[in-house]
């Protein structure tokens, strides 16, 4: 483990050099594969060599997405100290991040929202977002927060924003799930002078995809406030729902061409759409072919382009599965009325964070409520940090409430858990919703198994 420590650090320093010295940056990262198999050599799949694979050639994107980020001096030495960050051994299996969406409003009214975006000022008090981001901080070292909505640049209380909480932790990076339309030069401006803010821009596909779900006019804002960021040297990325619609187009080479290497973009999050918040509609979801067309264009772009994309539902074979619910090295999700839920597309909960406040407790209690404990045990017996991975598992359907609806509404009904405003009560127990999903989820694990089983569960080296 000392040679993994050894080689993770020297790759830290290989990647802030070459952010600074882009002229000679491919040189520098021509050479830095040896250290990534050096770190991958000594992962818990020694074994599995097309699980090492996938974690080598993320760790590569991740890397060569460097020279695509257009980051000031100062954002490049926080990023430094955050690669760096050691956790003792009492915080091993603690979550490293949070998703946060202090506020419910939105300036678009986008159909289908997954979070039930609207004009009502539900909010998060300044002074409980604050104190669980200084509590994150105290009790788990972390020094990592995603900030979703609503449009999180709108939220305001107490005189307070994003840009004043991100000030106020100026040890730790904020990535802001945001669509654009805020972000005029003076807002660039802001972030470049805090440095731990980097923005990922929400589109559909191109113009006239992404028009036509957001608003007219609303793809060439999104392409002015990325003009805005570059000239800042913000670094940023996109944020991008795959539908049945737009599975195709979101990773062409037209997409691919014009955001990442027009518009330089360094990095892009893709959420499969997940029938929750505004008209839930399980007919948008890619169909099950399309989602291991997905799959299959997703890994070509990361291995042969080089571009970070990261799939939650197409990549779990690089987190080890589902990240929901606390686990170690995951996350878990507050919303706007402070509802505790394992994800933010896993909407239930047990616990309100102002009861756990006003109850005399912290941060660190909402980690032992019934349905964060039963996501975890899901998650280990569905192979999380197991020794031996079996055909029982398969990280191609990481998901439990995507891809395991029926294991999802057990482990909800067995926590008694309420839904939260991304997701109504009745939709767990409505027949149709129901019978939708669990039919999605049967034809497509007859498709992913046998990848699993044939590509994941060999032993020996992939040509």
């Amino acid at each position: 483990m000392a040679n993994r420590a050894f080689a993770a650090k020297k790759l830290t320093d290989a990647v802030i050099w070459t952010v600074r010295h882009k002229s000679l940056g491919s040189v520098i990262l021509s050479t830095i594969d040896p250290f990534l198999k050096l770190i991958v050599r000594f992962s818990r799949w020694k074994s599995l060599p097309r699980l090492r694979q996938d974690e080598f050639f993320m760790l590569r994107a991740l890397l060569f997405s460097a020279l695509r980020i257009e980051a000031s001096e100062k954002m490049m030495n926080l990023l430094k100290t955050l690669l760096g960050l050691e956790y003792p051994p009492d915080l091993k299996d603690v979550p490293v991040f949070m998703v946060i969406s202090p506020g419910k409003m939105c300036n678009l009214q986008c159909p289908d929202c997954y979070a039930n975006s609207a004009t009502e000022r539900n909010i998060l008090d300044y002074e409980v977002l604050s104190r669980i981001v200084a509590e994150a901080k105290r009790f788990w070292r972390m020094r990592f927060f995603v900030i979703s909505g609503g449009e999180p640049f709108i939220y305001k209380n107490n005189g307070k924003g994003i840009l004043d909480l991100a000030e106020e932790n100026l040890d730790s990076l904020f990535l802001v799930f945001t669509n654009g339309t805020m972000i005029d030069r003076d807002y660039a401006k802001r972030m470049a002078e805090l440095a731990n803010i980097t923005p990922a821009i929400s589109v559909e596909g191109m113009r006239e995809t992404t028009d036509k779900r957001r608003g007219k006019g609303i793809f060439d804002k999104t392409l002015e406030a990325m003009e805005n960021l570059r000239n800042a040297r913000v670094p940023f990325g996109l944020s991008i729902t795959a539908t049945r619609h737009n599975a195709h187009e979101i990773l062409s080479d037209q997409f691919i061409e014009f955001f990442f290497y027009k518009q330089k973009v360094a990095y892009a999050w893709i959420f499969q759409y997940m029938p929750i918040g505004r008209n839930p509609n399980p007919q948008l979801i890619p169909t099950p072919e399309q989602r291991i067309e997905m799959w299959h264009r997703s890994w070509q772009i990361i291995k042969q382009k080089k571009i970070m994309i990261a799939d939650f539902w197409n990549q779990g074979t690089v987190s080890q599965g589902c990240l929901a619910g606390g686990r170690q090295g995951g996350y878990f999700h507050i919303d706007w009325n402070g509802d505790v839920s394992p994800c933010v597309f896993f909407p239930y909960h047990n616990t309100n964070i102002y009861e756990v406040y006003k109850n005399g407790k912290c941060i660190k209690d909402v980690l032992s409520t019934p349905l964060f404990q039963k996501v975890r045990q899901w998650q280990e017996e569905y192979g999380l940090n197991q020794k031996f991975l079996t055909s029982k598992t398969d990280w191609l359907r990481p998901c439990p409430i995507r891809d395991h609806y029926e294991e999802a509404t057990k482990i909800i009904h067995f926590a008694q858990a309420k839904g939260t405003d991304f997701s109504p009560d009745s939709t767990v127990n409505a027949s149709s919703y129901y019978n939708k999903m669990v039919e999605y989820d049967k034809i497509l694990e007859k498709i992913t198994r046998k990848i699993w089983e044939s590509q994941y569960l060999r032993t020996k080296s992939l040509s």
